[in-house]
Protein backbone atom coordinates (compact mmCIF):
# COMPACT_ATOMS: atom_id res chain seq x y z
CA UNK A 1 0.00 0.00 0.00
CA UNK A 2 2.42 2.15 0.60
CA UNK A 3 4.39 1.99 -2.64
CA UNK A 4 1.40 2.20 -4.53
CA UNK A 5 0.68 5.44 -2.68
CA UNK A 6 4.09 6.84 -3.44
CA UNK A 7 3.70 6.21 -6.63
CA UNK A 8 0.69 7.88 -6.84
CA UNK A 9 2.52 10.77 -5.30
CA UNK A 10 5.26 10.78 -7.99
CA UNK A 11 3.01 10.46 -11.11
CA UNK A 12 0.67 13.45 -10.01
CA UNK A 13 2.50 16.96 -9.51
CA UNK A 14 4.65 15.41 -12.78
CA UNK A 15 1.51 15.77 -14.45
CA UNK A 16 0.93 19.02 -13.33
CA UNK A 17 4.65 20.57 -13.99
CA UNK A 18 4.88 23.11 -16.66
CA UNK A 19 8.34 23.65 -18.12
CA UNK A 20 11.11 25.69 -16.65
CA UNK A 21 10.51 28.15 -20.04
CA UNK A 22 6.97 28.63 -18.97
CA UNK A 23 6.89 29.03 -15.24
CA UNK A 24 9.68 31.87 -16.15
CA UNK A 25 7.28 33.49 -19.05
CA UNK A 26 4.63 33.24 -16.66
CA UNK A 27 6.33 34.55 -13.81
CA UNK A 28 7.38 37.70 -16.47
CA UNK A 29 4.18 38.16 -17.24
CA UNK A 30 2.57 38.76 -14.16
CA UNK A 31 5.60 40.91 -12.80
CA UNK A 32 4.19 43.59 -15.96
CA UNK A 33 0.65 43.14 -15.54
CA UNK A 34 1.06 43.67 -11.51
CA UNK A 35 3.89 46.63 -12.83
CA UNK A 36 0.78 48.10 -15.32
CA UNK A 37 -1.80 47.98 -12.20
CA UNK A 38 0.51 49.75 -9.45
CA UNK A 39 1.05 52.82 -12.48
CA UNK A 40 -3.06 52.50 -13.19
CA UNK A 41 -3.36 52.57 -9.28
CA UNK A 42 -1.01 55.38 -8.93
CA UNK A 43 -2.50 57.76 -11.53
CA UNK A 44 -6.36 56.90 -10.16
CA UNK A 45 -4.69 57.67 -6.77
CA UNK A 46 -3.85 61.25 -8.14
CA UNK A 47 -7.16 61.70 -9.63
CA UNK A 48 -8.64 60.96 -6.20
CA UNK A 49 -6.86 63.67 -4.88
CA UNK A 50 -7.40 66.03 -7.36
CA UNK A 51 -11.07 65.33 -6.98
CA UNK A 52 -11.16 65.66 -3.27
CA UNK A 53 -9.05 69.03 -3.62
CA UNK A 54 -12.01 69.84 -6.17
CA UNK A 55 -14.67 68.79 -3.86
CA UNK A 56 -13.39 70.56 -1.07
CA UNK A 57 -12.87 73.78 -2.83
CA UNK A 58 -16.46 73.89 -4.21
CA UNK A 59 -18.26 72.65 -0.76
CA UNK A 60 -16.10 76.12 0.39
CA UNK A 61 -17.90 78.23 -2.48
CA UNK A 62 -21.23 76.91 -1.70
CA UNK A 63 -21.06 77.30 1.98
CA UNK A 64 -19.93 81.01 0.75
CA UNK A 65 -23.04 81.57 -1.22
CA UNK A 66 -25.08 79.71 1.46
CA UNK A 67 -23.85 82.17 4.45
CA UNK A 68 -24.30 85.38 1.56
CA UNK A 69 -27.63 84.73 0.51
CA UNK A 70 -28.69 84.50 4.19
CA UNK A 71 -27.23 88.03 4.72
CA UNK A 72 -29.58 91.02 4.12
CA UNK A 73 -27.21 93.55 4.07
CA UNK A 74 -25.96 94.48 0.90
CA UNK A 75 -26.86 91.20 -1.43
CA UNK A 76 -25.70 93.32 -4.36
CA UNK A 77 -21.97 93.21 -3.03
CA UNK A 78 -19.71 90.67 -4.08
CA UNK A 79 -16.50 89.70 -2.29
CA UNK A 80 -14.27 91.75 0.29
CA UNK A 81 -14.09 95.30 -0.47
CA UNK A 82 -11.35 96.10 -2.11
CA UNK A 83 -8.02 97.74 -0.82
CA UNK A 84 -7.77 100.56 -3.29
CA UNK A 85 -11.75 100.96 -5.06
CA UNK A 86 -11.64 103.37 -7.71
CA UNK A 87 -12.74 107.15 -6.74
CA UNK A 88 -16.66 107.21 -7.72
CA UNK A 89 -17.79 110.38 -10.26
CA UNK A 90 -16.32 110.70 -13.30
CA UNK A 91 -13.03 110.24 -14.36
CA UNK A 92 -9.80 111.99 -14.21
CA UNK A 93 -9.26 114.28 -17.20
CA UNK A 94 -13.33 113.80 -17.78
CA UNK A 95 -14.72 116.99 -19.34
CA UNK A 96 -16.58 118.88 -16.89
CA UNK A 97 -20.99 118.49 -17.12
CA UNK A 98 -23.82 120.68 -16.31
CA UNK A 99 -26.79 121.88 -17.19
CA UNK A 100 -26.78 123.82 -20.47
CA UNK A 101 -28.80 126.90 -20.46
CA UNK A 102 -32.75 126.45 -21.33
CA UNK A 103 -33.83 127.74 -24.42
CA UNK A 104 -37.15 128.54 -23.41
CA UNK A 105 -37.98 130.71 -20.03
CA UNK A 106 -41.60 130.25 -19.17
CA UNK A 107 -41.48 133.31 -16.58
CA UNK A 108 -38.44 135.94 -14.51
CA UNK A 109 -38.30 136.66 -11.41
CA UNK A 110 -36.36 139.45 -9.58
CA UNK A 111 -34.44 138.34 -6.69
CA UNK A 112 -33.92 141.97 -5.63
CA UNK A 113 -31.22 143.22 -2.90
CA UNK A 114 -31.82 144.18 0.26
CA UNK A 115 -31.97 148.00 0.92
CA UNK A 116 -28.47 147.83 3.08
CA UNK A 117 -26.16 145.43 4.00
CA UNK A 118 -27.46 142.70 6.45
CA UNK A 119 -24.30 141.91 8.29
CA UNK A 120 -23.35 145.18 9.03
CA UNK A 121 -25.98 147.75 7.73
CA UNK A 122 -23.61 149.43 5.06
CA UNK A 123 -24.46 150.84 1.69
CA UNK A 124 -24.31 148.43 -1.32
CA UNK A 125 -21.83 149.11 -4.44
CA UNK A 126 -21.31 147.60 -7.55
CA UNK A 127 -24.47 146.48 -8.20
CA UNK A 128 -24.62 143.80 -11.00
CA UNK A 129 -26.82 140.78 -12.00
CA UNK A 130 -26.41 136.91 -12.49
CA UNK A 131 -29.06 134.68 -13.65
CA UNK A 132 -29.99 131.45 -12.22
CA UNK A 133 -32.76 128.71 -13.80
CA UNK A 134 -34.79 126.55 -12.02
CA UNK A 135 -36.42 123.52 -14.08
CA UNK A 136 -39.40 122.19 -12.06
CA UNK A 137 -42.59 120.24 -12.93
CA UNK A 138 -45.60 122.50 -12.93
CA UNK A 139 -48.79 121.41 -10.61
CA UNK A 140 -50.60 118.79 -12.95
CA UNK A 141 -54.71 118.40 -13.45
CA UNK A 142 -56.15 115.49 -14.96
CA UNK A 143 -57.93 116.74 -17.96
CA UNK A 144 -61.33 115.33 -18.45
CA UNK A 145 -63.15 114.86 -21.87
CA UNK A 146 -67.14 114.68 -21.96
CA UNK A 147 -67.92 112.01 -24.96
CA UNK A 148 -71.80 112.88 -25.92
CA UNK A 149 -72.38 109.87 -27.66
CA UNK A 150 -75.46 110.24 -30.33
CA UNK A 151 -76.96 107.07 -30.54
CA UNK A 152 -79.69 106.17 -33.00
CA UNK A 153 -82.23 102.94 -34.34
CA UNK A 154 -82.46 101.88 -37.98
CA UNK A 155 -86.28 102.55 -39.22
CA UNK A 156 -85.41 99.70 -41.92
CA UNK A 157 -83.94 96.88 -39.68
CA UNK A 158 -83.99 98.32 -36.30
CA UNK A 159 -79.91 98.00 -35.58
CA UNK A 160 -78.68 100.14 -33.07
CA UNK A 161 -76.17 102.45 -34.43
CA UNK A 162 -73.83 104.28 -31.72
CA UNK A 163 -71.13 107.33 -32.57
CA UNK A 164 -67.89 106.91 -31.99
CA UNK A 165 -64.94 109.67 -32.17
CA UNK A 166 -61.56 109.36 -32.93
CA UNK A 167 -60.48 110.31 -29.47
CA UNK A 168 -62.49 107.50 -27.70
CA UNK A 169 -61.05 104.36 -26.37
CA UNK A 170 -64.29 102.41 -25.73
CA UNK A 171 -67.65 102.01 -26.99
CA UNK A 172 -68.93 101.31 -22.91
CA UNK A 173 -71.45 103.47 -21.52
CA UNK A 174 -73.72 103.43 -18.46
CA UNK A 175 -71.91 102.55 -15.21
CA UNK A 176 -69.03 101.49 -17.15
CA UNK A 177 -69.09 105.09 -18.92
CA UNK A 178 -66.37 106.79 -16.46
CA UNK A 179 -62.84 106.04 -18.76
CA UNK A 180 -59.10 105.73 -18.00
CA UNK A 181 -57.59 107.52 -20.83
CA UNK A 182 -54.60 106.30 -23.42
CA UNK A 183 -51.89 108.14 -21.87
CA UNK A 184 -52.92 107.26 -18.65
CA UNK A 185 -52.77 103.19 -19.25
CA UNK A 186 -49.64 104.16 -21.14
CA UNK A 187 -47.65 105.67 -18.62
CA UNK A 188 -49.05 103.22 -16.31
CA UNK A 189 -48.04 100.22 -18.74
CA UNK A 190 -44.80 101.66 -19.38
CA UNK A 191 -43.87 102.13 -15.61
CA UNK A 192 -45.04 98.54 -14.74
CA UNK A 193 -43.67 96.26 -18.01
CA UNK A 194 -40.98 98.56 -18.53
CA UNK A 195 -39.58 99.69 -15.71
CA UNK A 196 -40.66 97.31 -13.08
CA UNK A 197 -42.29 99.26 -10.76
CA UNK A 198 -45.62 97.66 -8.78
CA UNK A 199 -49.09 98.64 -9.65
CA UNK A 200 -49.65 100.12 -5.82
CA UNK A 201 -46.52 102.57 -6.15
CA UNK A 202 -47.93 103.25 -9.70
CA UNK A 203 -51.17 104.11 -7.82
CA UNK A 204 -49.38 106.48 -5.45
CA UNK A 205 -47.25 108.08 -7.86
CA UNK A 206 -50.46 109.13 -10.17
CA UNK A 207 -52.07 110.48 -6.86
CA UNK A 208 -49.02 112.28 -5.72
CA UNK A 209 -48.01 113.66 -8.83
CA UNK A 210 -50.92 113.92 -10.94
CA UNK A 211 -54.03 114.62 -8.76
CA UNK A 212 -55.52 111.18 -10.61
CA UNK A 213 -57.17 108.47 -8.18
CA UNK A 214 -56.55 105.03 -9.27
CA UNK A 215 -56.53 101.39 -8.56
CA UNK A 216 -53.98 98.46 -8.64
CA UNK A 217 -56.77 96.41 -10.46
CA UNK A 218 -58.13 99.23 -12.58
CA UNK A 219 -54.58 99.61 -14.14
CA UNK A 220 -54.14 95.76 -14.60
CA UNK A 221 -57.43 95.43 -16.56
CA UNK A 222 -56.33 98.90 -18.34
CA UNK A 223 -53.20 96.95 -19.10
CA UNK A 224 -54.63 93.81 -20.30
CA UNK A 225 -56.97 95.90 -22.43
CA UNK A 226 -53.82 97.30 -24.38
CA UNK A 227 -52.01 93.95 -24.66
CA UNK A 228 -55.05 92.86 -26.66
CA UNK A 229 -55.01 95.87 -28.94
CA UNK A 230 -51.34 95.16 -29.14
CA UNK A 231 -51.53 91.34 -29.51
CA UNK A 232 -51.41 92.27 -34.12
CA UNK A 233 -48.39 94.54 -33.09
CA UNK A 234 -46.54 91.42 -31.11
CA UNK A 235 -47.18 89.19 -34.41
CA UNK A 236 -45.52 91.50 -36.64
CA UNK A 237 -42.35 91.94 -34.22
CA UNK A 238 -42.46 88.07 -34.31
CA UNK A 239 -42.24 88.54 -38.46
CA UNK A 240 -39.19 90.97 -38.00
CA UNK A 241 -37.62 88.35 -35.74
CA UNK A 242 -38.12 85.83 -38.72
CA UNK A 243 -36.82 88.05 -41.19
CA UNK A 244 -34.00 89.25 -39.58
CA UNK A 245 -30.47 88.34 -40.40
CA UNK A 246 -29.49 87.77 -36.55
CA UNK A 247 -31.64 86.80 -33.44
CA UNK A 248 -29.85 86.83 -30.13
CA UNK A 249 -31.57 84.78 -27.28
CA UNK A 250 -31.75 84.44 -24.31
CA UNK A 251 -34.31 83.03 -21.36
CA UNK A 252 -34.22 83.21 -17.44
CA UNK A 253 -36.80 81.64 -14.71
CA UNK A 254 -39.76 82.96 -13.89
CA UNK A 255 -43.28 82.22 -12.39
CA UNK A 256 -46.82 81.75 -13.30
CA UNK A 257 -48.88 81.39 -10.20
CA UNK A 258 -46.65 79.69 -8.70
CA UNK A 259 -45.92 77.80 -11.11
CA UNK A 260 -42.05 76.92 -12.62
CA UNK A 261 -41.51 79.09 -16.58
CA UNK A 262 -39.48 81.05 -18.21
CA UNK A 263 -39.40 83.82 -19.97
CA UNK A 264 -37.56 83.95 -23.44
CA UNK A 265 -35.97 87.01 -25.08
CA UNK A 266 -35.65 87.44 -28.84
CA UNK A 267 -33.41 90.47 -29.69
CA UNK A 268 -31.59 92.63 -31.69
CA UNK A 269 -30.59 95.97 -32.95
CA UNK A 270 -33.80 96.59 -34.86
CA UNK A 271 -36.47 95.01 -32.48
CA UNK A 272 -37.24 92.97 -29.02
CA UNK A 273 -39.72 90.16 -28.88
CA UNK A 274 -40.29 88.41 -25.35
CA UNK A 275 -42.46 85.30 -24.37
CA UNK A 276 -43.06 83.33 -21.42
CA UNK A 277 -43.50 79.55 -21.71
CA UNK A 278 -43.58 76.56 -19.12
CA UNK A 279 -40.66 74.89 -21.10
CA UNK A 280 -37.18 75.42 -21.35
CA UNK A 281 -36.98 73.39 -24.67
CA UNK A 282 -36.03 74.69 -28.41
CA UNK A 283 -39.68 74.44 -29.01
CA UNK A 284 -39.84 77.69 -28.36
CA UNK A 285 -37.04 79.28 -30.35
CA UNK A 286 -38.80 77.32 -32.89
CA UNK A 287 -42.36 78.55 -32.28
CA UNK A 288 -40.81 82.10 -32.15
CA UNK A 289 -38.42 82.23 -35.45
CA UNK A 290 -40.28 79.15 -37.15
CA UNK A 291 -38.64 76.13 -38.67
CA UNK A 292 -37.45 78.01 -41.71
CA UNK A 293 -35.28 80.79 -40.27
CA UNK A 294 -32.42 81.59 -42.37
CA UNK A 295 -30.64 84.05 -40.16
CA UNK A 296 -28.18 83.54 -37.93
CA UNK A 297 -28.77 82.74 -34.09
CA UNK A 298 -26.56 83.94 -30.86
CA UNK A 299 -27.06 82.12 -27.93
CA UNK A 300 -25.06 80.72 -24.78
CA UNK A 301 -24.24 77.07 -24.91
CA UNK A 302 -27.37 76.02 -23.51
CA UNK A 303 -28.38 72.21 -24.42
CA UNK A 304 -31.89 73.25 -25.50
CA UNK A 305 -30.31 75.44 -28.77
CA UNK A 306 -28.44 72.32 -30.07
CA UNK A 307 -31.51 70.43 -31.56
CA UNK A 308 -32.33 73.68 -33.75
CA UNK A 309 -30.92 73.60 -37.50
CA UNK A 310 -30.58 77.46 -37.60
CA UNK A 311 -26.80 78.71 -38.28
CA UNK A 312 -25.69 79.79 -34.61
CA UNK A 313 -22.94 81.57 -32.72
CA UNK A 314 -21.75 80.71 -29.45
CA UNK A 315 -20.78 83.43 -27.03
CA UNK A 316 -17.26 83.55 -26.57
CA UNK A 317 -17.98 85.67 -23.22
CA UNK A 318 -19.12 82.68 -21.44
CA UNK A 319 -16.71 80.64 -22.80
CA UNK A 320 -13.71 83.33 -21.52
CA UNK A 321 -15.68 83.35 -18.29
CA UNK A 322 -15.43 79.51 -17.82
CA UNK A 323 -11.90 80.20 -19.04
CA UNK A 324 -10.78 81.81 -16.06
CA UNK A 325 -12.63 80.08 -13.77
CA UNK A 326 -10.94 77.46 -14.61
CA UNK A 327 -7.61 79.14 -14.80
CA UNK A 328 -8.16 79.67 -10.52
CA UNK A 329 -7.72 75.52 -10.39
CA UNK A 330 -4.99 73.99 -8.76
CA UNK A 331 -4.26 71.78 -11.84
CA UNK A 332 -1.33 73.33 -13.45
CA UNK A 333 -2.87 71.68 -17.26
CA UNK A 334 -6.55 73.41 -16.48
CA UNK A 335 -4.51 76.66 -15.88
CA UNK A 336 -2.09 76.33 -19.06
CA UNK A 337 -4.97 75.13 -21.33
CA UNK A 338 -7.80 77.19 -20.45
CA UNK A 339 -5.28 80.62 -20.86
CA UNK A 340 -4.58 78.99 -24.34
CA UNK A 341 -8.01 78.67 -24.89
CA UNK A 342 -9.06 82.00 -23.72
CA UNK A 343 -6.02 83.75 -25.79
CA UNK A 344 -7.09 82.13 -29.07
CA UNK A 345 -10.71 83.50 -28.34
CA UNK A 346 -9.49 86.75 -27.78
CA UNK A 347 -7.52 86.81 -31.14
CA UNK A 348 -10.78 85.58 -33.02
CA UNK A 349 -12.76 89.00 -31.21
CA UNK A 350 -9.46 91.03 -31.85
CA UNK A 351 -9.32 89.87 -35.73
CA UNK A 352 -13.16 90.83 -36.04
CA UNK A 353 -12.51 94.44 -34.55
CA UNK A 354 -9.63 95.23 -37.38
CA UNK A 355 -11.47 93.61 -39.98
CA UNK A 356 -12.25 97.20 -41.94
CA UNK A 357 -8.57 97.97 -41.71
CA UNK A 358 -7.08 94.23 -43.34
CA UNK A 359 -7.25 93.56 -46.69
CA UNK A 360 -9.89 91.17 -47.44
CA UNK A 361 -6.78 88.78 -48.24
CA UNK A 362 -5.07 88.92 -45.27
CA UNK A 363 -8.62 88.73 -43.26
CA UNK A 364 -9.43 85.54 -44.96
CA UNK A 365 -5.65 84.21 -44.04
CA UNK A 366 -5.70 85.69 -40.16
CA UNK A 367 -8.58 83.75 -39.92
CA UNK A 368 -7.74 80.47 -41.94
CA UNK A 369 -4.71 80.67 -38.88
CA UNK A 370 -7.50 80.89 -35.77
CA UNK A 371 -9.77 77.75 -37.77
CA UNK A 372 -6.26 76.03 -37.32
CA UNK A 373 -5.63 76.83 -34.19
CA UNK A 374 -9.39 75.60 -32.74
CA UNK A 375 -9.00 72.77 -34.32
CA UNK A 376 -5.80 71.77 -32.60
CA UNK A 377 -7.09 72.61 -29.56
CA UNK A 378 -10.51 70.30 -29.91
CA UNK A 379 -8.25 67.25 -30.43
CA UNK A 380 -6.01 67.76 -26.76
CA UNK A 381 -6.29 64.67 -25.18
CA UNK A 382 -6.23 64.99 -21.17
CA UNK A 383 -6.89 63.03 -18.09
CA UNK A 384 -7.71 66.73 -15.83
CA UNK A 385 -11.48 66.68 -15.58
CA UNK A 386 -12.09 70.36 -16.48
CA UNK A 387 -9.72 69.97 -18.95
CA UNK A 388 -11.52 67.24 -20.99
CA UNK A 389 -15.24 68.89 -20.12
CA UNK A 390 -13.85 72.13 -21.79
CA UNK A 391 -12.70 69.96 -24.67
CA UNK A 392 -15.96 68.20 -24.99
CA UNK A 393 -17.44 71.77 -25.25
CA UNK A 394 -15.26 73.06 -27.95
CA UNK A 395 -16.00 70.13 -30.11
CA UNK A 396 -19.39 69.90 -29.62
CA UNK A 397 -20.14 73.39 -30.29
CA UNK A 398 -17.19 74.19 -33.13
CA UNK A 399 -18.94 75.16 -35.49
CA UNK A 400 -20.62 77.41 -33.66
CA UNK A 401 -17.63 79.27 -32.39
CA UNK A 402 -16.18 81.52 -35.31
CA UNK A 403 -19.41 82.48 -37.28
CA UNK A 404 -18.97 86.01 -36.15
CA UNK A 405 -15.61 85.94 -38.06
CA UNK A 406 -18.20 85.28 -41.63
CA UNK A 407 -20.86 87.22 -41.03
CA UNK A 408 -20.40 90.76 -40.68
CA UNK A 409 -23.99 91.81 -38.69
CA UNK A 410 -22.85 89.01 -36.31
CA UNK A 411 -21.17 89.84 -32.71
CA UNK A 412 -19.12 86.96 -31.05
CA UNK A 413 -21.21 87.70 -27.52
CA UNK A 414 -24.49 87.66 -26.75
CA UNK A 415 -24.47 90.55 -24.58
CA UNK A 416 -27.31 92.27 -26.65
CA UNK A 417 -29.68 89.70 -25.30
CA UNK A 418 -28.16 89.48 -21.64
CA UNK A 419 -28.95 93.03 -21.42
CA UNK A 420 -32.40 92.89 -22.73
CA UNK A 421 -33.08 90.43 -20.72
CA UNK A 422 -31.79 91.99 -17.47
CA UNK A 423 -34.65 94.27 -16.91
CA UNK A 424 -36.93 90.81 -16.82
CA UNK A 425 -34.64 89.62 -14.24
CA UNK A 426 -35.71 92.73 -12.11
CA UNK A 427 -39.42 92.70 -12.30
CA UNK A 428 -38.66 89.13 -11.41
CA UNK A 429 -36.85 90.17 -8.15
CA UNK A 430 -40.16 92.74 -7.45
CA UNK A 431 -43.19 90.68 -8.40
CA UNK A 432 -41.72 87.02 -8.61
CA UNK A 433 -43.79 86.74 -12.18
CA UNK A 434 -47.19 86.73 -12.58
CA UNK A 435 -50.59 85.22 -10.91
CA UNK A 436 -52.20 83.92 -14.51
CA UNK A 437 -51.38 83.08 -17.91
CA UNK A 438 -53.32 86.34 -19.23
CA UNK A 439 -51.03 88.36 -16.97
CA UNK A 440 -47.69 86.43 -18.44
CA UNK A 441 -49.05 87.00 -22.13
CA UNK A 442 -49.92 90.71 -21.29
CA UNK A 443 -46.65 91.10 -19.91
CA UNK A 444 -44.68 89.53 -22.97
CA UNK A 445 -46.64 91.57 -25.44
CA UNK A 446 -46.36 94.79 -23.40
CA UNK A 447 -42.54 94.37 -22.97
CA UNK A 448 -41.96 94.07 -26.42
CA UNK A 449 -44.02 96.77 -27.48
CA UNK A 450 -41.91 99.05 -24.81
CA UNK A 451 -38.33 98.01 -25.62
CA UNK A 452 -38.84 98.18 -29.28
CA UNK A 453 -40.37 101.43 -29.67
CA UNK A 454 -36.77 102.39 -27.01
CA UNK A 455 -35.04 100.85 -29.63
CA UNK A 456 -36.78 103.07 -32.56
CA UNK A 457 -36.47 105.87 -30.48
CA UNK A 458 -40.42 105.89 -30.17
CA UNK A 459 -43.46 107.54 -27.74
CA UNK A 460 -44.37 104.62 -26.58
CA UNK A 461 -47.39 106.70 -25.06
CA UNK A 462 -48.27 107.94 -28.38
CA UNK A 463 -48.33 104.38 -29.78
CA UNK A 464 -50.51 103.19 -27.01
CA UNK A 465 -52.85 105.76 -27.99
CA UNK A 466 -53.40 105.09 -31.16
CA UNK A 467 -53.21 101.36 -30.52
CA UNK A 468 -56.25 102.07 -28.00
CA UNK A 469 -58.50 104.58 -29.66
CA UNK A 470 -58.35 101.95 -32.89
CA UNK A 471 -62.11 100.61 -32.94
CA UNK A 472 -60.68 96.82 -33.72
CA UNK A 473 -56.73 95.34 -33.05
CA UNK A 474 -54.79 96.20 -35.61
CA UNK A 475 -50.96 96.16 -36.18
CA UNK A 476 -48.92 99.19 -36.10
CA UNK A 477 -45.26 99.05 -38.11
CA UNK A 478 -42.87 100.06 -35.01
CA UNK A 479 -39.49 99.21 -37.07
CA UNK A 480 -38.66 101.65 -39.53
CA UNK A 481 -37.95 99.70 -42.91
CA UNK A 482 -40.45 97.52 -42.24
CA UNK A 483 -43.33 97.19 -45.43
CA UNK A 484 -46.08 95.56 -43.86
CA UNK A 485 -48.82 95.72 -46.42
CA UNK A 486 -51.69 94.74 -44.61
CA UNK A 487 -52.71 95.23 -41.00
CA UNK A 488 -51.95 91.36 -38.64
CA UNK A 489 -55.31 90.57 -37.44
CA UNK A 490 -55.41 89.06 -34.11
CA UNK A 491 -55.00 85.30 -34.76
CA UNK A 492 -53.11 82.72 -32.78
CA UNK A 493 -50.19 81.16 -34.68
CA UNK A 494 -47.77 79.27 -33.86
CA UNK A 495 -45.29 81.55 -33.41
CA UNK A 496 -47.57 82.76 -30.20
CA UNK A 497 -46.61 81.47 -26.96
CA UNK A 498 -47.80 78.53 -24.98
CA UNK A 499 -50.19 80.75 -22.54
CA UNK A 500 -53.52 82.26 -23.53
Amino acid sequence: MIAIENSALLVYPVAMITTETDLIAENERLRAENAALRERVTVLEQELAMLKAELDRLKGRLEEAERAGKRQAAPFSKGPPKAKPKRPGRKAGHPPAHRSRPKRVNRVLEADLPPVCPSCGGNLTNHRVEEQFVIDIPPVEPVVTQFNVHIADCEHCGQRVQGRHPEQISDALGAAAVQLGPRVLGLAAELKHGMGIPYRKIERLFSAGFGLEVSPGGLARGGQRLARQGKPTYQQLIQVMRASAVVNVDETSWKIGGEKAWLWVFTNQTATVYTIDPTRAHDVAERILGKTFDGVLGSDCFPAYDPLPYRQQKCLGHLLNRCSKIALLESEEAVTFSQKVAHLLRRAIQLKERKTEMPPHGYRVARGKIEAALDRVVAHESHDPEVAKLVRLLTKQRRHLLTFLYVDEVDATNNIAERRIRPAVIVRKISAGNRSDAGSDTHAVLTSIVQTCRQQERDFLEVATELLRNPQPQGLNLVVGNQESEPTQVAHSPAQPSGP
